[in-house]
C-alpha cells in the first residue's frame, strides 16, 4: 500500500500539480491521521477530489466521467456485488461484449481490479469518477435494489418490482421510501394500490414521478406498518383516517402527516413530509426580487388591516407565511394562528389547530382569539363568510391579519372576496396588500440544453421572435434524476391597492381591470417575472406554461 501511495504522488508530481516538500508533508499528515495519501492531499488543501482524479485520467490515459450525469442501467449491478462495490468503491456502468466498463477512483489498487477480473471472467474496461460520486451512485442504486428488483414489464416498459411480505421487510421497505425521500427533497410519497400491483411515487419539485411498483401482495404489510408508526386503526380499512409520526435518519428528523383513503383497489396512503427547516427559510431566499422583497418588507410591517397571500394548492403560501413571521416576530409582540393542520413549528408563537369534530373551527378559533390581546395573527385560510368577517373586525380594531385565499393572481382575491358576500367597503378599508406566488421548478444547472421554441409560443409569453439571446430546456441527466430540473424557485407578485383600485374594487370592476390598474401603478405580473427566469436561463418556457395557467 506505502508503494501505491508513493506512485499517486509521484504522479502528482510529474504532472505539476505538488512539489516534493508538499508531498513529504502529506505523507506526514497521513501517517498522523492514519488516512490515505489522496485524502491527506484534499485535507491539507492542496487538490481537490475531482483534480486528482483527472490529474490520474490525465497521466495514466484512462477516460473520467462526472457520474452524477450518467444514468446507470439496474441490470447491471447484478454483476458485482453490493459488497464488494461498497469496500472497492467500483461501480458498473454497462457491459458489451464480453466487457465490463466499471468506474473506480482509485487506478492504482491493481490487486481489487484483478480480483474482480477474475469473479467475472471478462474483460474490465475502467473509467475514472470521483470517490463521492461513486458513493452517492452506489447509495443511490444499489439501496434501490436491496429490496426491489427489476422485471419486464407487459408493455416491454422496466418496471421496478419485488415482493415485500414479511415484517421486517416491510419495515426495511418503508424506511428505505422515507430516507430517499428526505434525499430527494420529496414533499409527498404516494403508495397507490392498483389492479395487479402497487405504485410508488414521490412529488418531487411539485410533480409527481413513479420510483418503484411492488407486487399486490405486498400492500397489507407497507399500509400495516406505516398505520402502526401513525398510531391508525390497523383493522379499519373502509374509511379514510388521518394519522402523523416523526421519522429521524442519520442526518435529519421530519414529522410526516399521513392519510389513508379507500379505494376500489384497496388503502391509498399519501405521506406528506413536513422538514421543520422549511418553515425557517428566509424571505430572500424564496425567490424574491429586489423590488417585490422591498414592497413586502414594507407591507408587513404595517400596523393594522389584512395581508392576504393566493396561490394554488402547494404554491408555497405556508412557507411565504411563516418565514414572514419569523421577521416580525419579537418579544414585544403577540402572534397567534389558526391552522389547519398546523406544518410547522414556530419558536415563540402560539399556534393552535383547526378541530373540527370539537367545533374548534377557524371562524371560532379567530373569535377566542380576539380576546387574548393578540397583536398579529395568522388565519390559515379565508375558507368562509364568517371567518373573514372576523378577520375584518379584527383589522379594524388595530391587529393585522395574515391569511391566505385560493385564487390565481392577485387581482382575483377581491373579487372572491365580493363573491362571498362580503360588503366592497369592508374589503377595501381592510386589504392592504395582496400576493400572488407560485413555485415554478429550476432547470438542471449540469444537463440543462439550449431549446427552440416556436414563434407562436415565444408571442403567447410576451418575447419577441428576434430575441438573441439563448432560451434553455430540460434535458435529464443522474443528477437531476432524468427529470431536466432540479430544485425550485417562487415568482411572486405584490398588488398593493390604491385609490383607483379602491375605487374600481367598489364598482365591481373585472378581475382584467383591477389587473391593468394594478400594473398601472407598478405591479409585476407573476408572468412577467416567470418571462424573467426564462430570459436568465434559470427555467424553461414549457415551465412558465405549465404553473401560470394553473
Amino acid at each position: 500500500m506505502v508503494e501505491e501511495k508513493k506512485q499517486l504522488g509521484q504522479i502528482l508530481i510529474d504532472a505539476g500539480k505538488i512539489t516534493e516538500e508538499q508531498l513529504e508533508e502529506a505523507l506526514q499528515y497521513k501517517r498522523n491521521h492514519n488516512m490515505y495519501l489522496g485524502k491527506a492531499i484534499i485535507a491539507m488543501g492542496l487538490l481537490s477530489e475531482k483534480e486528482i482524479v483527472q490529474t490520474l485520467s490525465d497521466q495514466l490515459g484512462l477516460p473520467y466521467l462526472d457520474l452524477l450525469d450518467y444514468e446507470v442501467q439496474p441490470k447491471v449491478m447484478e454483476l458485482i456485488d453490493e459488497k464488494f462495490a461498497r469496500e472497492n468503491l467500483v461501480m458498473p456502468l454497462f457491459f458489451i461484449d464480453n466487457s465490463l466498463t466499471i468506474a473506480i477512483s482509485d487506478p492504482l489498487n491493481i490487486e481489487a481490479i484483478d480480483d474482480l477480473g477474475r469473479q467475472q471472467g471478462m474483460k474490465l474496461d475502467l473509467i475514472l469518477a470521483t470517490e463521492s460520486d461513486i458513493e452517492q451512485c452506489i447509495e443511490l442504486y444499489y439501496r434501490s435494489s436491496r429490496y426491489l428488483t427489476e422485471r419486464e414489464g407487459a408493455t416491454g416498459q422496466q418496471v421496478v418490482s419485488r415482493e415485500i411480505d414479511e415484517e421486517t421487510q416491510a419495515i426495511e421497505a418503508v424506511n428505505m421510501f422515507l430516507n430517499e425521500s428526505i434525499k430527494i427533497g420529496a414533499s409527498d410519497i404516494h403508495i397507490e394500490p392498483r389492479e395487479s400491483d402497487v405504485r410508488i411515487r414521490y412529488r418531487v419539485d411539485g410533480v409527481l414521478q413513479q420510483y418503484y411498483t411492488v407486487f399486490r401482495s405486498s400492500m397489507s404489510a407497507l399500509v400495516s406498518r406505516i398505520k402502526i408508526l401513525s398510531d391508525m386503526d390497523i383493522a379499519e380499512s373502509r374509511r379514510p383516517q388521518d394519522g402523523r409520526f416523526s421519522y429521524r435518519n442519520e442526518d435529519t428528523e421530519i414529522d410526516l402527516r399521513v392519510s389513508s383513503f379507500p379505494t376500489s383497489n384497496g388503502e391509498k396512503v399519501v405521506l406528506r413530509l413536513l422538514d421543520e427547516s422549511r418553515g425557517k427559510i428566509e424571505l430572500h431566499k424564496l425567490g424574491f426580487t429586489d423590488d417585490i422583497l422591498e414592497q413586502w418588507r414594507k407591507v408587513i410591517h404595517t400596523p393594522n388591516g389584512i395581508v392576504l397571500v393566493s396561490g394554488p394548492t402547494g404554491s408555497g403560501k405556508t412557507t411565504t407565511l411563516y418565514s414572514t413571521l419569523n421577521i416580525i416576530n419579537s418579544v414585544e409582540v403577540n402572534i397567534m394562528t389558526i391552522e389547519d393542520p398546523i406544518e410547522y413549528r414556530l419558536e415563540n408563537i402560539n399556534q393552535s389547530q383547526v378541530n373540527v369534530k370539537a367545533g374548534w373551527t377557524f371562524s371560532e378559533a379567530l373569535r377566542s382569539m380576539l380576546r387574548q390581546d393578540p397583536d398579529i395573527i395568522l388565519v390559515g385560510e379565508m375558507r368562509d363568510v364568517p371567518t373573514i368577517e372576523l378577520a375584518i373586525r379584527a383589522a379594524l380594531t388595530g391587529h393585522l391579519v395574515f391569511s391566505t385565499i385560493h385564487t390565481n393572481d392577485a387581482a382575483s382575491s377581491f373579487t372572491r372576496l365580493l363573491d362571498m358576500g362580503i360588503d366592497p367597503y369592508l374589503v377595501t378599508s381592510t386589504v392592504r396588500a395582496v400576493l400572488a406566488q407560485r413555485l415554478i421548478r429550476l432547470l438542471c444547472p449540469r444537463c440543462k440544453k439550449p431549446g427552440k421554441p416556436t414563434e407562436k409560443i415565444l408571442q403567447s409569453l410576451g418575447i419577441q421572435a428576434e430575441f438573441e439571446g439563448t432560451l434553455y430546456e430540460p434535458a435529464g441527466c443522474v443528477y437531476c434524476r432524468n427529470s431536466g430540473y432540479f430544485g425550485r424557485s417562487g415568482i411572486f407578485e405584490v398588488l398593493l391597492p390604491n385609490a383607483e383600485i379602491t375605487e374600481c374594487v367598489i364598482n365591481r370592476a373585472s378581475v382584467r381591470d383591477v389587473e391593468k390598474l394594478a400594473v398601472k401603478n407598478g405591479m409585476k405580473t407573476l408572468k412577467e417575472t416567470g418571462i424573467e427566469y426564462v430570459i436568465s436561463g434559470k427555467t424553461s418556457v414549457a415551465e412558465i406554461m405549465r404553473v401560470i395557467k394553473s
